[in-house]
């Protein structure tokens, strides 16, 4: 997250409890879908976002909160996969340039993902989210292959590579379920 945003995000609140403040849109922000340059704040605030359900200033606020709940999962050691995709699916809604993190998924899958919940209306874990990056991604070179391997790196102990096979699967068929079971109703 930028200084500028967190500057706004800060702005943003002592403009919730000071309405007669002049509201200032940050410069980076531009939205594709609505003319936010021309909106006052109190116009702006209100403006309902269908795709979010909510107004524009309440999701604001929950980008705001998204943000904090990302940065606490960072700390914790989560890759907090579900939140990326909440933080990009509330950035897609507003019409916002939509967030690459570095050492999450690759914006064109995140893409992929938010149209494939729109679709369903399933919001996924972020186990779920990592298993499946990983499970569609399996056949992709992680390197660009000019490292070699060290003479110390070992092949993946065969247990290990059977147990994570059996995890992939009860989460793709669980998954499946889920699809399944939506699409029936």
């Amino acid at each position: 997250m930028t200084r500028e945003f967190q500057k706004w995000l800060r702005d943003y609140e002592r403009r919730m409890t000071d309405p007669d403040r002049q509201f200032t849109m940050p410069s980076n922000w531009h939205s594709s879908k609505y003319d936010i340059d021309n909106m006052d704040w109190n116009e702006l605030r209100n403006l309902y976002i269908p795709e979010l359900q909510m107004c524009w200033g309440p999701a604001c606020e929950a980008m705001r909160k998204s943000w904090f709940h990302y940065k606490m999962l960072k700390k914790e050691g989560d890759r907090g996969w579900d939140i990326i995709l909440r933080i990009n699916r509330i950035q897609r809604g507003l019409g916002l340039e939509m967030t690459e993190f570095r050492d999450g998924p690759d914006l064109s899958w995140v893409k992929q993902q938010l149209d494939l919940e729109e679709g369903t209306g399933v919001e996924s874990s972020s186990e779920d989210l990592e298993l499946r990056y990983e499970e569609e991604n399996q056949d992709r070179p992680w390197t660009d292959g000019t490292e070699e391997m060290l003479e110390t790196d070992e092949s993946e102990d065969p247990e290990y590579a059977i147990l994570r096979q059996e995890e992939r699967e009860v989460i793709v068929n669980r998954y499946h379920r889920i699809l399944t079971t939506k699409i029936d109703h």
